[in-house]
């Protein structure tokens, strides 16, 4: 008989296996960012022979080697903490956690779709129908099963294998009277369009074809189930209801699964080596007296050249975060952290450092500082997903049962901070500030909560684009590997400029060090002026123009002007904002109005 429980569990790096009823099955390898980016909780990943979903954190902070092993995979960001409201944050389970490589079997999933497909005779099957040792064989003629290809979502995040039985008879029972029919889909005439795909019932005779399956009100008569596949149980929350649509997507298509990240940087005086212990301990050490307590942190440390006043600093900044946490907002880590950033020379003994370097003649009008990043940490979050609608206002929970921490992991590596001259922002700004209230009302109109937005945001965030596009010619990484984040803040009492900087980085888990690609070229104005140079001319045109110049309404939910994949779009792991708020023409004009760029 077959298992009513088929559940799989993945590895990252390498975690992954999966159960079978109460047999365990290693089904592939994912990487530990992967776990909190691309393939994070929620997400259908495709294995060599396995289609799963990568399940829930529930089990997570749970670790049969005993709580040392639980403590540590801990991370803590003070910052992360404020902008997210985790307590702290929890790296995926590796045999040792150190090393990036190592693997584990400790990261679950569940086969999803539960649908698999013949392409040989065309059968659709239950995995629950088969046998774990020929569950990749057609029962019938022996070929290989494959997953469904299509699976129904909502924009609550619910997810659900495609009715392939409601579908057929018209959300109607079947004629036959039998309660699960067999359905078998075929290509007319072995066509591989979905024009051509048509589903027939082996009981009843009744057959239908796919080609408005994807239409938007195609199962507007199908109401939704309520399931979250990534859930233990798949309609632990189902009780809440939903009364919006299920769409049908390809199971690998647009709109099935959105990750969502949140990040920060671990900087003086949370980068501290002594802080982040006393952060771990804090509740132990909170215990005893001051007079003990730069004893116990010198040994803890194994450092005894450890200064009581510098325990004593660090444990009061601590305390008064841990008093005043609920106090601070997202807003005042960034100014955190463009404060640090604009300092230039910070030379910490932890895990952030950086000095100033000089800003070529060419560009002095536009630039204020160019600060050198060459020790960084970033911890990156893992906050939830969402589905069909990229937006934080329906985010699904990543666990069934609320945790005090979120995933993530620590990443290092290297960085350069581009502060821009305010003066010139805000003159521009006070210009053009007309052009992007079309954006403003899309962003409005659509509920793309984003409430940083701004003209001087737009421009920010495309000069960030731009130059990453450049850099990756030029200093040796892939542009998916080169990361922003945007520090812009106006002080709308005052019409003042109070933030305006980007941050370009470059992180891994595995790298105490990196390679020195982006400290080379800060480093050196000649290359700096060149790169500037060059991308201000390649920004000048592209294969898309005179439309893309042109253009107001491009990109997800028109939220971009003058940007496209020829020109300025980046891998999304690139793009702190979903390649949303970017005008190229911000930067240079546009071809009857040069005075509209900034670097004019």
């Amino acid at each position: 008989m077959p298992k009513p429980n088929f559940r799989k569990k993945v590895k990252d790096e390498n975690n992954g296996i999966s159960t079978y009823s109460d047999k365990k099955i290693s089904v592939g390898d994912i990487r530990k960012t992967q776990l909190i980016t691309t393939y994070g909780v929620g997400a259908i990943v495709d294995f060599k022979n396995d289609t799963v979903v990568i399940a829930s954190t529930d089990d997570w902070d749970y670790s049969p080697n005993g709580a040392d092993e639980v403590e540590n995979r801990k991370i803590f960001n003070e910052n992360l903490s404020v902008i997210t409201g985790a307590e702290y944050f929890l790296m995926p389970r590796t045999t040792q956690s150190t090393n990036s490589f190592s693997q584990s079997k400790d990261i679950p999933s569940y086969i999803f779709p539960e649908k698999l497909h013949c392409s040989n005779c065309g059968n659709i099957y239950d995995f629950r129908e088969l046998d774990i040792k020929e569950r990749h064989k057609c029962p019938k003629c022996k070929s290989t099963l494959n997953a469904s290809r299509f699976v129904v979502v909502c924009p609550h995040g619910h997810m659900d294998d495609f009715p392939y039985d409601w579908w057929v008879h018209n959300g109607k029972p079947c004629p036959s009277g039998v309660k699960s029919p067999r359905i078998k889909m075929t290509n007319i005439n072995n066509r591989t369009d979905i024009d051509s795909l048509r589903l027939e019932c082996t009981e009843c005779g009744a057959s239908r074809s796919m080609v408005q399956v994807f239409s938007e009100n195609a199962l507007s008569d199908f109401q939704c189930t309520c399931k979250h596949p990534h859930f233990k149980d798949p309609l632990a929350k189902a009780s809440y209801g939903c009364h919006d649509k299920m769409r049908v997507r390809l199971r690998s298509g647009s709109g099935v699964y959105f990750p969502l990240t949140k990040s920060a940087l671990l900087i003086p005086p949370w980068s501290k080596k002594v802080v982040n212990a006393i952060q771990k301990d804090y509740e132990i050490l909170s215990a005893l007296d001051e007079s003990k307590l730069a004893s116990v942190m010198r040994n803890k440390l194994n450092d005894p050249e450890l200064s009581d006043d510098e325990i004593i600093r660090s444990w009061n900044a601590v305390k008064i975060s841990m008093e005043q946490k609920r106090e601070r907002t997202e807003l005042s880590v960034y100014e955190d952290e463009y404060a640090i950033l604009s300092k230039g020379d910070n030379d910490n003994e932890g895990n952030f450092s950086s000095y100033p370097s000089a800003i070529p003649q060419k560009y002095q009008e536009y630039f204020n500082r160019l600060t050198v990043v060459d020790r960084l940490t970033v911890t990156l979050a893992f906050t939830g997903f969402t589905r069909i609608i990229r937006n934080e206002s329906n985010i699904v929970p990543i666990s069934q049962y609320p945790k005090k921490w979120l995933p993530a992991v620590e990443l290092t590596g290297e960085g350069i901070f581009i502060e821009f001259n305010k003066d010139k922002v805000a003159h521009w700004r006070k210009a053009h500030s007309s052009r992007y209230k079309k954006m403003k009302s899309a962003m409005e109109s659509n509920n793309f909560v984003f409430n940083a937005f701004s003209e001087t945001y737009v421009m920010l965030h495309t000069f960030a684009h731009l130059f990453i596009r450049e850099i990756s010619n030029i200093c040796g990484y892939s542009t998916a590997s080169i990361k922003e984040k945007i520090y812009s803040e106006i002080d709308e009492k005052n019409d003042n400029v109070k933030m305006c900087g980007v941050l370009i980085y470059v992180s891994s888990p595995d790298s105490d060090s990196s390679l020195g690609g982006l400290i080379s070229i800060a480093d050196d104005k000649d290359v700096f002026e060149n790169i500037l140079d060059s991308m201000l001319e390649h920004a000048n045109w592209c294969s898309g123009d005179p439309l893309c110049i042109s253009s107001t309404k491009q990109g997800y939910k028109n939220l971009n002007y003058a940007a496209c994949h020829d020109c300025t779009l980046l891998p999304e792991t690139s793009c702190e904002r979903f390649n949303c708020f970017l005008d190229r023409a911000s930067i240079v004009g546009l071809p009857d109005n040069s005075t509209l760029g900034f670097f004019i």
